[in-house]
């Protein structure tokens, strides 16, 4: 009601922020609503008239645009001659400066008729003329010019306000009549006020133009008689409905926890595009999802079951879908982020603490008693040292010192997260989440698979969140999501190195009875592919075709089109069996409006062994991997274990592979059909390992690698998986005979099911070991990912969202690290001018020279921490927009990182911000001491406090030279 008022009632053209089109959807009712009383109005002077009302036609004035179109200027021009509402879509951050006449209203008068001047011509402007703006993005940065013109009106849902909005849709389909009933009252309400409106305002009338002897005007008299009565009617009346109502919202409330995990669930995927900017979610595609996930529950008596078996379908159902279309690294923050919300709500066992989270995101290390345990690193004690400030850790720290070879013998174990920690600290067992903060401070590689152990046990089903999709294949998942796509819903394919989703299109194509280029077209998108792409659009339209777009990232622009021509598709109503799908590399430049609308899938191998052997090994359909024989069987899985060895060993980097190879699940399948084709030609009973080696090592897979000492590992792995004793029970890790725990055998051939329940049950721990590798193989990819994950969590966090009592939220953490480093900082400058005027002549050598460069380069990096944080403060302090760049830096003080371009000017450093901060305290410290006498050197120098310290050492070779006289390159520093 308030947005509605402002844009009615504003001076100013309103600017809708609107990512959710809730706004534009009530601009256009409102419009439409606007043409239809105008008809009706003219229909009755017609009638009274003695004219035939069926002649009057009133056609909607209003103007949609956007500034993508070719003809916008052209358009906006008719509506302002023409008196028209005018409305902008999806309104970049830019906006075009041949707006500015008409956002600023530059009118002025020539006789009797306003005029006004827009890309050099001259309109006339007509008073009905309205203009309004809207924009999909949720947080948008427009320049103060734009805030000046235009009055900014946020459209978007509150979580509270998409509540009542979802407990009204799912009360409509579980007590359809209950709903009904509300929705009357409302109406009568609203029926009530204006009669009473309407008598009060007829009273009021009677009463201005009444007698002085108001007694003596009979009808005055019996006119207020008849009003007070009916007051007094309206009043019972409205008595009974607010009774009525209290009972019926009575009914409603129960299903309100399902309406309120509903919304969190939508903000949490709408949070999503600050990790990515793909992830973009409408609610009209969420809402559709909403409904499925209440039409697929299961019937229940109970009330109260109902509503937990709905909350219980709707998270997984908006789970499942958000997740398929996530790059693997963001499938662990999104679940991470479900469950701190619904721990927030007080929906799991565990209790959610501030202060606790704080640390687990940030890690924050303090100063405190000196470290006394030898083999900790000094940065993981100072991290002990800030975790004993929270609730429950204060003696952490000296029973750390006290207990230090049983939490040595804790700290040095693989696999420290399934371990029960010394002292009383194994309680932690039974609170797992804190026990993820002594993992953060101590064994923070370790983080990301002790969360998803977490979240195994926290969220309600856990084990189907975490394993969610693994027995589907990417054929069955595209099944699925053609189930849920519409002729106006396209599925859009989101690509990674290495995979062919075309292969499964077209795959499915073919069983759904579509043949290529026929009833199927295969679009490669690029320079005059917008004409053809159009053509076949519209084919499929008319006829029920497929029709897949391929690299749409090439034409982000002509996407725009692409949303409006399915808007119009929409209209016109397409044939049921007409799909659309897209594909693309993550693009900054796709519209959002295409994004938001799409079912969007990833191919992206998953995270773990376990999880590409389940993906493997499911991409076989269960009924033809049956069929097989028993070598056939064995032989499949065997394969399918190297192919998940050979995807997850990339994550090791140089320690995996010397280059990165394009290994795909196509490389699988192929090498099953060579080898149903070569069992079945085979002339004897015997397999003929040597050659299938050579076939998948060589030709299938080999045929990828050009390292040759890749080749002999690929070569290696393969002579030791394809053996004889594959067929009965074959241990798959090598060297592991010595490991206590670490095993995985082969099963007997059986089932496709049992294979998979074998997979389950068995491989429970992951290690290097399985892999050949050392176990500490991983912990520096462990540690860069758990890094990578928290950075993403907190990149999730609402920024000035109240901590607990007595904390700082995000923005004042940031606000007083901007303080405490301008306060550092603030006079740090050298004097170039006078640096150079006094080492004139014979004073400037080679060791100035590289004393020079430094102090340039400080200077560089100096003013523009100060010139960052200067614009910063002022966005603090509201005398700035707060710009994305603004915004990184505030995130990078609160995250204690060192910002980007500080980064790039200074020197090559992995420390946290304010270990940098001392770091440049003693660097600017050895430049300060050097420009107190800057023609003498230093007796000692600090070379690592250089930014360039091999220039100091070429400054040695040049002076050794000079002195010995001697060639340059003769000189050599040992």
């Amino acid at each position: 009601i308030e947005n509605g008022a402002m844009i009615t009632q504003t001076s100013r053209w309103p600017l809708l922020i609107d990512p959710q089109l809730q706004g534009i959807v009530w601009l256009r009712k409102r419009e439409n609503m606007a043409a239809d009383r105008k008809a009706l109005a003219m229909r009755e002077e017609a009638i009274a008239a003695g004219e035939d009302p069926n002649l009057i036609v009133v056609s909607s004035n209003l103007i949609t645009l956007q500034l993508s179109n070719n003809n916008w200027l052209k358009r906006l021009s008719s509506g302002i001659a023409n008196g028209n509402t005018v409305i902008i879509e999806n309104c970049p951050v830019d906006l075009d400066a041949t707006l500015d006449p008409v956002l600023q209203r530059a009118i002025y008068k020539k006789g009797r008729n306003n005029f006004l001047q827009l890309a050099g011509e001259e309109l006339e402007y007509d008073k009905n003329f309205k203009l309004f703006l809207q924009t999909k993005l949720s947080n948008p940065h427009y320049k103060p010019e734009i805030f000046a013109s235009c009055t900014v009106i946020n459209f978007i849902a509150t979580e509270s306000g998409l509540e009542d909005q979802l407990l009204a849709k799912v009360v409509n389909v579980e007590k359809p009549e209950l709903e009904a009933e509300k929705q009357l009252l409302i109406k009568q309400f609203n029926e009530y006020k204006i009669k009473l409106l309407e008598l009060e305002n007829n009273l009021l009338e009677k009463l201005s133009n009444a007698p002085e002897d108001i007694l003596s005007d009979i009808p005055l008299v019996e006119s207020l008689e008849a009003t007070k009565l009916a007051a007094t009617e309206i009043q019972a009346a409205v008595i009974k409905g607010k009774k009525t109502e209290i009972l019926i919202n009575q009914a409603r409330e129960v299903y309100r926890p399902v309406a309120s995990e509903a919304s969190m669930m939508y903000f949490i995927c709408t949070e999503m595009c600050n990790i990515d900017h793909m992830y973009q979610y409408s609610l009209g595609a969420f809402t559709y999802f909403f409904f499925k996930s209440i039409a697929k529950t299961p019937p229940e008596e109970d009330i109260a079951k109902r509503v937990v078996a709905l909350t219980d379908s709707m998270r997984f159902t908006i789970f499942t879908w958000v997740c398929r279309g996530l790059a693997t690294e963001h499938k662990i923050v999104y679940m991470t982020q479900i469950a701190v919300k619904l721990m927030q709500r007080g929906s799991l066992e565990e209790k959610f603490d501030h202060e606790s989270f704080n640390f687990l995101m940030r890690g924050q290390k303090s100063l405190g008693a000196d470290n006394s345990v030898p083999w900790l690193p000094t940065i993981n004690w100072l991290m002990v040292n800030s975790l004993a400030k929270i609730e429950g850790f204060e003696k952490f720290p000296s029973d750390l010192v006290e207990a230090a070879p049983r939490f040595l013998e804790w700290y040095n174990h693989e696999t420290p997260e399934t371990e029960k920690l010394p002292l009383d600290w194994s309680g932690l067992e039974k609170e797992p989440f804190k026990k993820l903060l002594v993992l953060r401070a101590l064994r923070a590689d370790r983080l990301v698979i002790a969360i998803t152990r977490w979240l195994r046990g926290a969220l309600p089903h856990g084990n189907e969140y975490v394993d969610a999709d693994s027995t589907n294949s990417s054929l069955r998942i595209l099944e699925l999501a053609i189930e849920d796509s519409m002729p106006e819903v396209p599925i859009f394919f989101i690509l990674s190195a290495g995979t062919d989703v075309v292969a499964d299109v077209d795959k499915l194509a073919v069983q759904s009875g579509f043949e290529k280029g026929i009833s199927y077209w295969n679009v490669g998108m690029g320079q005059g592919q917008d004409i053809v792409a159009m053509d076949r659009l519209q084919l499929g339209h008319t006829q029920g075709h497929w029709v897949i777009l391929n690299n749409c990232h090439l034409m982000p622009q002509w996407c725009i089109e692409l949303e409006k021509k399915l808007d119009t598709f929409n209209v016109e109503g397409s044939h049921e069996s007409f799909r659309v799908f897209l594909t693309a590399e993550p693009s900054a430049d796709i519209p959002i409006g295409i994004l938001s609308r799409c079912i969007k899938l990833t191919s992206e191998p998953p995270a773990g062994l376990r999880a590409n052997l389940k993906r493997a090994f499911c991409s076989f359909d269960e009924d033809d991997f049956d069929e097989l024989d028993n070598k056939q069987k064995a032989i499949t899985f065997a394969m399918s274990f190297y192919h998940a060895i050979l995807m997850e060993r990339k994550k090791f980097g140089s320690k995996g592979f010397n280059m990165l190879y394009p290994f795909s699940l196509g490389d699988l399948r192929d090498s099953s059909i060579v080898l149903a084709n070569y069992m079945e030609n085979a002339s004897s009973s015997k397999i003929p390992w040597e050659d299938l080696r050579y076939l998948f090592g060589e030709i299938t897979y080999g045929g990828h690698i050009v390292n040759d000492l890749d080749r002999l590992l690929n070569i290696t792995y393969l002579n030791f998986y394809l053996q004889d004793d594959v067929l009965d029970q074959k241990e798959m890790l090598p060297f592991v005979e010595d490991e206590k725990g670490v095993s995985f055998k082969t099963p007997i051939p059986t089932t496709w099911e049992l294979y998979n329940k074998h997979i389950d049950e068995y491989m429970r721990t992951e290690s290097p070991l399985a892999f050949g590798l050392h176990p500490n193989a991983e912990i520096d990819f462990r540690l860069s990912n758990s890094n990578d994950v928290l950075a993403r969590l907190t990149e999730l966090q609402p920024r000035d969202a109240g901590a607990a009592e007595g904390q700082l939220t995000p923005t004042e953490i940031a606000e007083q690290a901007m303080s405490d480093i301008k306060d550092k900082i603030n006079d740090f400058w050298f004097d170039m001018f006078e640096l150079n005027s006094s080492l004139e002549g014979d004073l400037r050598g080679p060791y100035q020279n590289v004393f020079l460069q430094e102090c340039t380069i400080m200077n560089l990096l100096t003013g523009e921490m100060r010139r960052s944080l200067k614009e910063l403060k002022m966005g603090f302090d509201g005398e700035l927009i707060m710009s994305p760049v603004m915004e990184s830096l505030m995130l990078s003080l609160y995250l204690d990182r060192v910002a980007q371009p500080w980064a790039k000017l200074a020197w090559s450093s992995e420390r946290p911000l304010a270990a940098w901060i001392l770091d440049l305290l003693k660097r600017y410290a050895q430049l300060a001491e050097w420009t107190a006498v800057p023609a003498d050197i230093p007796q000692v120098i600090w070379l690592s406090g250089l930014s360039n310290p091999p220039s100091f050492l070429t400054a040695i070779k040049q002076v050794t030279a000079q002195k010995a006289k001697l060639p340059l390159d003769s000189i050599v520093i040992q």
